[in-house]
């Protein structure tokens, strides 16, 4: 009896990495990266104080990108594979002068090093080589009341 429970654990255990890290997963909850605007939360290697209205981007279906630093605009085009890879590319910004100009340049070399994608729900992770880069989260629309 107790090697089956150790043996149901295990199996268990392993169904749960399985599907859990599988790359053929597709929650049912997940946002598409497209028709979504995505602020970004947290970057692996800097500390984030910003403001609601900075650091939000959007994908559009023709392949391009845009959005808003800490004051400057930013756009380009991305590729996306259906192996989730993610390349961006043509990248280019306004330039004003920002208190968070030192961030909006860490922001455009992830862009740049972005090699894969993941949606997880309402967080868009950007990877590179497998070593997670940002997370970004979908924006919700405020409400009319």
């Amino acid at each position: 009896m107790k090697k089956l429970t150790i043996f149901t654990l295990v199996a268990a255990l392993a169904a749960t990495l399985f599907w859990g890290c599988c790359p053929c997963r597709k929650g049912k909850n997940n946002l598409s990266l497209e028709g979504h605007s995505w602020h970004l939360v947290k970057m692996m290697n800097h500390e984030l104080k910003i403001s609601p209205e900075q650091f939000i981007f959007t994908f559009a279906p023709d392949g391009s990108f845009s959005g808003i630093g800490a004051c400057n605009r930013i756009f380009g085009n991305y590729t996306i594979s259906d192996k989730r890879d993610m390349t961006f590319s043509d990248m280019a910004s306004t330039k004003r002068m920002c208190p968070d100009a030192e961030l909006e340049v860490a922001v455009n070399k992830i862009l740049s090093q972005t090699t894969h994608y993941e949606i997880d729900g309402d967080m868009l992770l950007l990877l590179s080589n497998g070593d997670m880069q940002a997370i970004l989260q979908a924006v919700v629309p405020a409400t009319k009341e």
